[in-house]
């Protein structure tokens, strides 16, 4: 069984930064992902990001969790892509990229491969 709540790296390779869950999140794990995101992005030249929800349950974000993200808003991201997403994780990942703003700077892909495609357009 897999107690991680996310997994987060920077693929220097491809250029862009993964993140992936597993477990719903909170807003303490908000509160730990959003600097690690800005940290690893730090001195790149895109700001590219992958999240992969294909390992977590329909439930991905609490309520104090949305909340969360409005601390957030400012963020600047070029593109995100998400995979793995049934139609409810769907509406709660268009819901939190509304709250920090990057609604239309965010895809949804059923690959990876098509993700990476068009992060990198």
């Amino acid at each position: 069984m897999n107690l991680e709540v996310y997994k987060i790296w920077f693929d220097d390779k491809k250029g862009v930064l993964y993140v992936k869950t597993f477990k719903t999140i909170d807003a303490e794990d908000i509160h730990r992902l959003m600097p690690e995101v800005d940290r690893l992005l730090g001195g790149n030249p895109h700001r590219y990001i992958l999240g992969d929800l294909s390992e977590n349950p329909s439930d991905l974000l609490t309520k104090e969790a949305r909340q969360a993200f409005k601390k957030y808003k400012d963020v600047e991201y070029d593109r995100i892509a998400v995979i793995g997403v049934n139609p409810i994780t769907r509406m709660v990942v268009k819901i939190a990229i509304k709250i920090i703003g990057q609604s239309d700077k965010t895809r949804f892909f059923n690959s990876e491969d098509e993700a990476l495609k068009w992060l990198r357009e």
